[in-house]
């Protein structure tokens, strides 16, 4: 029998392209583009790392983490993450 991918995999969040990328720098663009999103309102299922925290923290204000191990939370939010 099989698990689901969350548990199988280790957690994971989900993150949502909520502003567009006119305007943006190449990097930025770049970083959104390594998360995987193409278009506003686009989102991605990754794992909960690292690394993949800190592609969001490069882009806070251009992204929000929808899910996040059950929880709502937000890439730009005040408690220090």
């Amino acid at each position: 029998m099989t698990q689901p991918e969350e548990t199988a995999a280790g957690p994971r969040i989900v993150v949502q392209l909520v502003r567009g990328l006119a305007g943006t720098t190449r990097y930025q663009r770049e970083v959104v583009k390594g998360l995987g999103l193409r278009r506003l309102g686009a989102t991605a299922s990754r794992p909960d790392n690292p690394m993949i925290r800190g592609m969001v923290r490069r882009v806070p204000h251009l992204v929000r983490i929808v899910e996040a191990t059950g929880m709502q939370k937000t890439a730009g939010s005040a408690d220090g993450e």
